[in-house]
């Protein structure tokens, strides 16, 4: 629109060049104001009709926006040439205002209405993009966080049938821990987003089964910061980090190994941390399992590059971190509050 309003004033200047009346200030005013108020009517006065009504139901909205575009644009083409006549009027130039007028109602009205149809059909459509990735990425993090379901039951029903024959007791306590696992991983994949201490509880619940099932060979260590409990993260970013670690470094160590979990704020991001002192980590280049391939797409879709998970040796064990910058954390919830229980 700057481009536009220069050239035409510019137009303006070259036709008035020659007059005699170009030192006067009424065509001054003149030249600098026209291609500024028709602009602004076909800019922001002709799309404004359709804008109004947009949130009427169809077929109504369509109707009205239609009147009220024929009202207002054609109010419009009667004001411009009644704004630009007073001010050559000021400056004694001579015209014909009826024929300016009957020019601006019959053309200048008509136009303004098409382009504010195509500006307001232009905005729309924008809108409901937006409102449709905004969906689509909503579902597709529904998704990625529903395939934890299958994948962690079906790791803790295989030990709960080793552990039916061994220790029928501890099978039933084992099967307490795992309805209370399942109950939260249910009201965390409703959410988008949960304090951390959600987290934490459902990673509890979660070592609670696999100590069940190893035993002395797990010890856990947690070097957790509660001031952040209260933090709104996506839910479930912990959990697939623990188990890939008992998976790959405990459970296949002979002596198993020491857990330790780090919830921390460190240089404007918060970090979070699985270390195992397993068996050691061995990168594959396959990217992780499933678990780990679906972490780093809901990272990505929550936060883009604001957030990273890395996962690599750290002597004597295997470190997984992720770090998300604090200005990405949301801290509206209480950690009293608890959707879980």
């Amino acid at each position: 629109m700057g481009v536009c309003y220069l050239l035409w004033v510019l137009f303006l200047l070259h036709s008035h060049w020659a007059s005699p009346r170009i030192t006067s200030g009424w065509i001054w005013t003149s030249i600098l104001t026209a291609p500024l108020t028709h602009i602004g009517a076909f800019a922001f006065m002709a799309p404004l009709p359709w804008i109004l009504c947009r949130r009427v139901r169809a077929p109504w909205g369509f109707i009205l926006g239609l009147v009220l575009s024929i009202f207002i644009c054609e109010l419009v083409a009667i004001l411009l040439p009644l704004l630009d006549g007073w001010l050559y009027t000021q400056a004694h130039v001579i015209f014909d205002r009826a024929r300016l007028l009957a020019v601006y109602v019959a053309l200048v009205g008509p136009a303004m209405m098409v382009v504010g149809g195509l500006i307001a059909a232009r905005v729309h459509a924008e809108v409901l993009r937006k409102a449709s990735e905004t969906e689509a990425q909503i579902a597709k993090n529904r998704l990625l966080q529903g395939q934890v379901h299958p994948h962690v039951l079906f790791n803790a029903l295989n030990g709960l049938a080793e552990l039916v024959h061994k220790d029928p007791k501890a099978a039933e306590g084992a099967i307490r821990h795992l309805s209370d696992l399942l109950r939260r991983i249910l009201v965390a994949t409703e959410h988008a987003r949960l304090p951390l201490f959600e987290e934490r509880k459902v990673v509890t619940d979660f070592l609670a089964l696999e100590a069940i099932r190893l035993g002395d060979r797990l010890r856990v260590t947690w070097e957790w910061d509660t001031a952040l409990d209260g933090l709104e993260l996506p839910p479930l970013l912990l959990q697939p980090l623990v188990e890939n670690a008992i998976k790959h470094g405990i459970a296949p160590s002979i002596p198993g190994g020491d857990l330790v979990l780090r919830a921390q704020a460190r240089e404007g991001a918060i970090v979070l941390e699985v270390w195992n002192s397993g068996k050691p980590f061995r990168d594959t280049g396959g990217g992780g399992g499933i678990g780990v391939r679906n972490l780093r797409s809901r990272l990505a879709l929550n936060f883009g590059d604001k957030a990273s998970l890395f996962i690599g040796p750290s002597a004597p064990g295997t470190l997984a971190r992720i770090t998300i910058e604090a200005t990405q954390v949301e801290f509206p919830h209480e950690a009293a509050e608890s959707p879980g229980r």
